[in-house]
């Protein structure tokens, strides 16, 4: 369980500095915050992101991954 949970958060950084940095990802960076459901707010020059259906759908492919990788039958 700890390496899966080590894994996790490295590629969770990952993704995190790729986003920061812009690092173009094909098929990955076209859909990430873009979905239905994420908000885009704009404001005197600045730009708040909600992404409530990205986040949705990471979740649920983590819950997914966790049970799949999980020891107890």
């Amino acid at each position: 369980m700890g390496r899966f949970l080590s894994f996790g958060i490295v590629l969770i950084v990952a993704i995190g500095l790729a986003l920061h940095f812009d690092v173009e990802i094909p098929g990955f960076s076209d859909w990430i915050g873009h979905l239905p459901g994420d908000l885009i707010l704009y404001k005197k020059g600045v730009a708040i992101y909600l992404p409530f259906t990205t986040s949705a759908v990471f979740s649920a492919a983590l819950c997914l991954l966790g049970s799949l990788f999980s020891s107890k039958k």
